[in-house]
Order: C-alpha cells, then structure tokens, then sequence
C-alpha cells in the first residue's frame, strides 16, 4: 500500500451491511426451525447429541439459548463436551479477555490518535484513528508506551492463569481420563520399531514381563494384511449398496459384465446379486482371517531360518526345508536368554524360538499358505496395556533400550482416533516422509506469495483495471466497496481451505499418521505457519523475491514501506474479522447447509425408506476439525495484538468476534457437536502455545520498529522491558510447567493404583484391528426385503 494512498471507509461499510443482512436472516431461520423442531420433538438439526450423548448435555431446546450457555459453570462444560472442546472455549474466552481490555485502551488512544498533527494522504479516512496520524517524535506516543504496558502485562497474567489451570485439568486427565475414553487407552502405550525377533504377541509379551512382572495384561502386533482389509472395506460397500436396493420400494437392477455399474452390462435383480457377493467376500474373509496367524507364524519361521543360515555362511535356503518338521535342530542350538541385563541386550540373532513362544504349530499348515499372494505378515507396530497406572507411566518415560534407533515408546492415543489403515505403516518410513513434506512445505511458503498477491490484489480493482489498459472506475460507488471489501475475503478463504485441505491429504495419505490427534497436530502446526505466512504478505503484497532484494539495497525504505502497508493492510483484516464473527455465527447456528442436504437427501430418497445407517448416520454429532478452526482462531489473535498500540479500533471488532464465536461455539459444543475422540487439551492449548508466545514476541518487535520509525527513541527503548519480560515468562513457565504435563508423575500413578487398585478388566479387543475383529460383523445388519420388520438381519 503506497504512503499517498487514502483509505477510506466505504469497504467496511459495505461489509458490515452485508455481514447484516446475513446474521438477520440466519438467525430468523435459526430461531423458526428451532422452535419447530421444539414442538414436534425433533433432534435431528439443533440438538444432535440427545441421541448419543444426552447424558453429557444439557436439556434440549432452552429458552434464552445465548444466556444458558453463558452461565454454564466450568465445571458443567468441562464434563459435557471433554478437556480438548473445553480448552478451545477457554482460548475464546481468554481472546475476548485480552479484546475487551484493548476496547478499553482504544477509547483511550483512539481520540488521542485523532487529534494528532501530521498531514497527508495516509493520514485521512480511515486513518485518522491510527498511529498514522501522530506526527514523528511526538509526545502523544508515550500514552502509546503506556497501553502497551498494560496490554502485553495482561497477556502474560492471564496467560499464567490458563496454564495453572490446564495443569491442574491435564493432570486430572492423565489419572482418570474422559468418561466416554475406553479406560484401556490410560494403562496402555504404542510400541514402535518392534524388532523382528519380537514381533509376535508373546514374546512381546514375555520380554515386557520381565521388566515389569506381572503389570502386563496383554500386548497386541499390528499385521500388514492389505487383502484382508481390502475385502473388508468391498464388503462395507456391498453392505451399503444392499441397504439401499432393500430400501426401494421396487426392485432394483443392477447391471454387471459391463464397464460401469449403472449400465453397459447384464441387468440382474440388485438384492440377489448383493447377496451372492456378499456371501463370496464373508466366505474370502473367513479365508483370509485364517490365513493371518498362520502366515504370520510362517514369516517369522522364513526369518528364523534367514537368520540361522547367514551365520553359518549358507545363502540360499529352501522355502519347505523344514516342511512337516516343528523346528530344526539348527535352531534348537540358540538358547533364550534368562536374565535380564542380556535380554535388554540381545538382538535378533541371540533370541531363539521355542515351543512356548509359538502360537500356532506351523509344520502342518506352511504348505497351505502363499505368502507372497496373502500379503500378511507382522508389522513393528504395537499395543501393549499394563495391569497398573504406575507400570504404564514409567514404560512410557523411560528407555526401553540403550540403542535410540530400537523399540521406541509412546502414550497409545485413544482407541476412537486411530487409523487403522495406517497403522502397520514403519516409524522410519513415517519419519522420512515428514521430512520430505517438511521440504515442500518450507519450498512453498516461499511461492506462496503468488496466490496471496493475487488475493491481496483484488481489494483494488482500479490497480487491475489499469493493467489490463481498461477504463478506471468511481471508487466512492457503493458497489466498488462491496465488491474490493469482500472479493479478496472470500478469495482468501477459498484459498485456505484448499491449502487445509492439501495438508490433511499429505498427513494421511503420504506421511500416513496412524491417529487423527496426530493430524489434527501436524495440520493445525503447518496450517498455522502459512498463517504467519499469510499475514505478512499481505501486509507486504507482491512477490517476496521482490522484498528480499529492497531490503538489501535500501534497508530504511523497505521498514518505512512495511509500515505504511501494516496501516493500509488493516482495512483488509477488519473486513475479514466482521465477515467471520457475528454473520458466520448466525450461519453457524443455523446449519442452513446441514438441513439442506438433509433436504435434498429426502426427496431424493422419496421412494424409498432410510436404511439403518442412513438413519444413524442423520443422528450423528459433526465433529469440529482443529486443524481447520484453531488456526483461524490464532490469527485473529495475531491481527489483534500486533495491531493494538497502531489501529486501535481493531480491538472494538475482535471483541465481537472473540465474544460472539465464544457463544456459538460454547452452545454448540453442547448441544449440536460432538468430538469423536479426546487428546487431553494437547491439540487445543498446548500445541498452540508456542504459536500465541510467538505472536507476543512478533508483535513486541514491531512495536519497537514502528516506534523507532516514529523518531521517538526513547519509546522504542522502553519497548524492550516488555519484550525481555516475556522472556523470562515463557523461560520459567517451561521449566517449571509444561515440561511435567506431557506424562504423569510416578507418585500421582502409584497413589491413584494403591487408591482403586490395579485393574485386570479389559476389553481385550481394544486395540484389535477392525479387519481382524469379527464383533464388528455383527453390526452389518440388513432388512429382509421379504419381512421388512424392524429384527429382520441377513
């Protein structure tokens, strides 16, 4: 943004008549449709977790719906919508904190501001309420000094308090965890780069006896069996579209032999021809589920024998040389270590099998098996779950092994948020394709700059109309300040929700994190960085090549620049801040695009009755993803703190939205959505607080700058007391803090073991893989098309 530019306010304008009329009309939807879902006891849109969580929620349809979810205790929220959704709502509520009191400095600085005495095109419009407006080395600057005293020591104290009040809550967590949380998932850890020699449940098992005897109630090894879980998921599809074909009040074909499934083909009756492939796939299951032990045993048989002839020089051995024998007297020659120091020792070749160690005798069955075409054999991946707190909390913190490269431990994460298609996939492979995508990610935020300036751009349409040698238009028209306000928003927002959705594909599907905690963090840290990102080249605008070489050639003028456009920049992140606070609430609350696919589906579902799943599927909560809200949320943080002591005004409209997405959410989170698993406040406060300190450092910097930019030395000298004091903050709150929240400690794991005692009730299918898990089955219910009753299963 150039220094001679005015701003003016008719974009703002424009967008808060607009953000209007879309809260108005929102919100008069919200409140009809909710009044009649109220009289005709419906749940489906506005209370969601009636269905499967009203034990957790408050009574449904309350009047005054703003003022109930406002008055509900702590304590209450904390209990109903889990440690993650609870921190989140503390991080709104903590933002229209820190909000309110900036709204209380502006009405302070704002008047000052005002009354300045510089002159100039950036110093009229809009800019009149800004730091523009004080002329260099002016004395109104020291009430400026002040506010931000009073603004960044408020920041820190209520950053204190959170943190005293997380570590109480995650403390709590870790001894008891959520209500909704198999209790499995505390007593139990994840075990990575499992060797070969122990890949097998028990003498997994056996080597985790020792070093903890009798705390380990079970182990379980993840299997590479792609076919199986291919079959498996073909099965749930056939499931589906049998469903649906019973569901028709005709009936359906159903071409096959041909190309496509809807035509081309042989036209069969669909029910019979779903049937008859899904007694095929259960029949190719049941094969494949009776394959998996005995190929798992034939693969460890195939290393044994690698093992034991490589050591005594052979290079090729036979695949049957022990066909219809149990073992060879090769390898009853190795013995299994007895004591403990050489266990924790020995590797792959000083571990022996055994006939105690076998799970299955694979002399009769190995000739059955084709292990290249069954593709099944055990991964280094495993869960391991311990009788006592205290056995599992010392596993999870202390080595295993003296070699770093060996088995490595980690809290299992909740059984819920597993991915189960990920699972088998080895750590080293994982860590190098974070690498790999570390690379990409650093690469584009250098390109980055493209899309952003092309955004950035569209908020002067007179600039483009120019290049394009077209004629210039009246820039004081009302439909000019629509159009400039909320194209580069909606622009914007197109633009971050590709780049959401890019980053949850290269976590799942390249770097095949095996938990959505695990991507919910690694999406919410490289979403959040392009945030960063986003800021500043907006503010800058153009390519950041362009940059880099002004500031080496002409350092002063590229500051000057910088902060002229932070002046300039600002018209752009109110607009941005309006159309997501009180409108998106309004849109929020009405899940108009909720019921209007519910809509379509009806009448496109008119002949025929919902099936099962598409019943249960209509009563499920939506889930929020952090990863898509948090960085949004920290953003605003970002505009509002680095812009308070420069465009006070800034702080009026974060106070809305901070208040406003605190209600909604808050509400929401209690009666509409629900969070399919629980992460204990990591993905929700602690993995973001680096993210805050860092926006409190940035914004100290820049204060300083402008401040010297400003001809008022003295200023920016005392603006280094705040910065150091952060300093010393965020020093001892990681020493003293967040360094002991990660585990908890072996005296609270004892106390609470000597409390309610060990615990020797397990499911032990908890951490069972679905492929693997023949309960799951019997969920596969279809209505016979013959007895249409509601107990009919095929």
């Amino acid at each position: 943004v150039s220094s001679d530019v005015v701003v003016g306010w008719s974009s703002i304008w424009v967008t808060g008549i607009v953000v209007g009329v879309q809260f108005v009309l929102c919100y008069a939807f919200f409140m009809i449709k909710r009044s009649n879902d109220e009289r005709n006891k419906v749940f489906d849109l506005y209370e969601t977790r009636q269905h499967s969580l009203g034990h957790r929620s408050p009574p449904p349809f309350q009047p005054h719906w703003y003022l109930k979810a406002y008055q509900m205790s702590d304590s209450e929220t904390l209990r109903c919508v889990g440690l993650d959704s609870y921190m989140f709502l503390r991080l709104l509520r903590f933002g229209a904190r820190l909000t309110a009191l900036g709204t209380g400095l502006s009405i302070i600085l704002i008047p000052i501001y005002s009354t300045g005495t510089a002159r100039g095109n950036s110093t009229e419009g809009f800019n009149k309420l800004t730091l523009a407006r004080v002329e260099h080395g002016d004395k109104r600057m020291a009430i400026t000094v002040v506010a931000w005293y009073i603004f960044i020591g408020f920041i820190l104290r209520e950053l204190h308090n959170e943190w005293k009040s997380f570590a109480l809550l995650r403390q709590q967590y870790l001894a008891r965890g959520d209500e909704d949380v198999p209790k499995e998932f505390r007593y139990s850890i994840l075990c990575e780069q499992v060797p070969e020699w122990l890949q097998s449940e028990k003498r997994l098992k056996k080597y985790f006896d020792r070093l903890f005897p009798e705390k380990v109630a079970q182990t379980t090894i993840c299997m590479e069996m792609s076919c199986l879980d291919k079959l498996v998921e073909e099965r749930e599809k056939v499931l589906n579209n049998l469903e649906r074909a019973d569901a028709c009040a005709h009936h359906p074909k159903v071409s096959i032999g041909g190309r496509c499934s809807c035509c081309w083909g042989e036209k069969v009756d669909a029910i019979e021809h779903y049937r008859t492939e899904l007694s095929r796939l259960n029949t190719s299951i049941c094969h494949e589920r009776e394959l998996v032990p005995l190929a798992a045993n034939h693969v460890r048989h195939q290393r044994k024998l690698s093992r034991i002839f490589s050591s005594n020089g052979a290079l090729n051995v036979p695949e049957n040389l022990f066909s219809g024998r149990k073992h060879s007297s090769e390898a009853n020659n190795f013995k299994q270590p007895t004591d403990l120091s050489s266990l924790i020792e020995c590797n792959e070749s000083h571990f022996s099998f055994s006939d105690d160690d076998e799970e299955q005798d694979i002399g009769e069955h190995i000739n059955q098996i084709d292990i290249n075409e069954s593709k099944i054999s055990p991964s280094s991946t495993a869960f391991v779950t311990f009788t006592s707190l205290r056995a599992k909390q010392a596993a999870a913190q202390c080595a295993l092994t003296p070699d770093r490269t060996s088995m490595r431990v980690f809290h299992a994460p909740d059984p819920r948020s597993v991915l189960w298609e990920n699972i088998s996939f080895p750590l080293s492979m994982q860590d190098t394709a974070k690498f790999g995508m570390k690379v990409v990610w650093i690469v584009g935020i250098l390109f980055w700059a493209i899309p952003v300036s092309v955004v950035n751009s569209l908020a002067n349409l007179n600039s483009i109309l120019q290049a394009l040698n077209i004629k210039t238009v009246d820039s004081s028209k009302p439909w000019y300040g629509f159009l400039s306000g909320l194209l580069p928003v909606i622009a914007f927002s197109f633009l971050l929700n590709a780049l959401f959705a890019l980053i949850i594909v290269a976590a799942k599907r390249v770097i095949k994190l095996k938990s959505r905690s695990d991507v919910d963090a690694y999406v919410t840290y490289w979403h959040q960085l392009y945030q960063f990102a986003n800021l500043w080249l907006i503010v800058i605008g153009g390519s950041i090549f362009n940059q880099l070489q002004a500031l080496l050639s002409n350092p002063e003028s590229i500051l000057n620049t910088v902060a002229n456009a932070m002046i300039g920049s600002s018209v752009f992140f109110l607009n941005m801040i309006l159309t997501q606070s009180v409108g998106k609430c309004a849109h929020d609350l009405s899940r108009i695009p909720k019921y209007s696919q519910s809509l379509f589906l009806r009448l496109w579902r008119s002949e025929r009755t919902p099936t099962k799943r598409q019943s249960e599927a209509s009563k499920t909560p939506d889930t929020y993803q952090w990863g898509y809200e948090i960085p949004k949320i920290t953003f605003i943080f970002m505009v509002v703190i680095l812009y308070c002591p420069i465009v006070p005004i800034m702080e009026i409209f974060g106070l809305v939205y901070f208040a406003a997405r605190y209600i909604t959410y808050k509400h929401q989170f209690l009666h509409v959505n629900a969070q399919s698993f629980e992460g204990g406040g990591n993905a929700t406060w602690s993995s973001i607080f680096v993210f805050i300190i860092s926006i409190i450092y940035m914004s100290e910097a820049v204060f300083i700058v402008f401040m010297g930019l400003k001809k008022s030395p003295l200023s920016s000298g005392f603006g280094f007391v705040p910065l150091v004091g952060t300093i010393v903050f965020h020093l001892n709150l990681r020493r003293n803090v967040i360094t002991y929240l990660q585990n908890l400690p072996l005296q609270k794991a004892a106390a609470i073991d000597v409390k309610e005692g060990e615990c020797s009730d397990f499911n032990r299918l908890i951490y069972l893989q679905p492929s693997l898990n023949t309960c799951l089955d019997e969920q596969f219910h279809v209505v016979d098309s013959n007895t249409r009753g509601p107990d009919a299963v095929f």
